[in-house]
């Protein structure tokens, strides 16, 4: 699998309110805009019912949501794609974004990722993002050929990347929370392979060497019925690859952004970060949580963001 290559102006980093109306806005000026849409849905998606949007008076949050991607995607500029970001270089002219199955230029930024999916975060996985930690297998498989690495997650995606890690020469394991029956079809051709699947066991915890590096994963079963609920078990690797959840923040902060004591992104009046040309609205950013901020909070960063490619371009 080869990674595609995108350009564009706007690249818009979520698809909740605060994205797509700043798409809108993007859209509306035509500005050629991608709106990266993760596996984690919305928190507008998972809302049963809205009775604050005005002109609504009784609408789920899944449709309120429906309608605004609809408009969104009305504009021929703007262009709706799904991907988690696992790769940032921001605030250097020009952005630089990959996904596990892209790589995205852009001359401005705009985040709007919500809260995140914070409750399934590992102990240590901050520290060691980029140290024997890694959310893509596609970008840093190659660096650990012929060494001991373990894939955790459940979905299509896993089962993917270990038959990929397994053809660029990596001792493979796949550990997941959840039992061999519950995994996508695709798990008996990883099993085929050879490849370990150890099944109904959690990763609490990465664990680093001395020297700073991943050594470790410690793992606990899943299985209410089991004996060993409160025992430990530890796995020692080169790399895990975390294929379950991303905490939206913590990739950001790797990059140059900066978060408040609360872990937001912090923003000035016009939703601009600390990195020139990187802008961020909506949950991520903290405030009332409430679908009209967000909203607005995109609305100001598409305009921001336009008003920063005229200047970029001088037109």
């Amino acid at each position: 699998m080869e990674l595609q290559e995108y350009k564009c102006e706007v690249l818009i980093i979520g698809a909740g309110p605060a994205g797509l109306s700043a798409a809108v806005y993007c859209g509306r000026t035509n500005r050629n805009t991608i709106v990266l849409e993760g596996k984690e849905p919305s928190s507008l998606a998972k809302t049963q019912e809205i009775h604050n949007w005005l002109g609504e008076i009784d609408v789920t949050g899944l449709g309120l949501l429906e309608k605004f991607k609809k408009h969104a995607e009305s504009y021929e500029s703007v262009r709706i794609m799904n991907g988690d970001v696992i790769v940032l270089m921001l605030g250097m002219g020009t952005n630089m974004i990959s996904t596990r199955t892209t790589n995205i230029t852009a001359d401005v930024v705009v985040i709007a990722t919500g809260t995140g999916k914070r409750k399934e975060i590992i102990k240590g996985e901050d520290t060691l993002l980029g140290y024997g930690v890694s959310y893509s297998a596609l970008w840093d498989g190659p660096s650990y050929k012929d060494k001991v690495v373990y894939l955790y997650g459940k979905d299509e995606e896993v089962m993917e990347d270990a038959l990929a890690l397994n053809q660029m020469g990596c001792i493979v394991h796949v550990i997941t929370d959840v039992g061999i029956e519950e995994l996508p079809e695709k798990v008996y051709e990883v099993i085929d392979t050879g490849i370990k699947v150890i099944e109904k066991m959690e990763v609490i915890e990465a664990v680093p060497a001395s020297e700073g590096m991943i050594q470790k994963i410690l793992c606990k079963s899943t299985e209410p019925e089991s004996e060993d609920i409160e025992k430990i078990e530890e796995f020692e690797l080169s790399c895990l690859f975390i294929l379950s959840h991303i905490f939206s923040n913590s990739i950001f902060k790797k990059a140059g952004v900066e978060l408040d004591d609360m872990r937001n992104i912090k923003v000035d009046d016009e939703q601009k970060t600390n990195l020139k040309g990187v802008y961020a609205a909506g949950d991520c950013t903290g405030g009332l949580f409430q679908v009209v901020f967000a909203a607005a909070e995109g609305a100001r960063a598409g305009i921001n963001a336009c008003k920063y490619l005229r200047q970029l371009k001088k037109e």
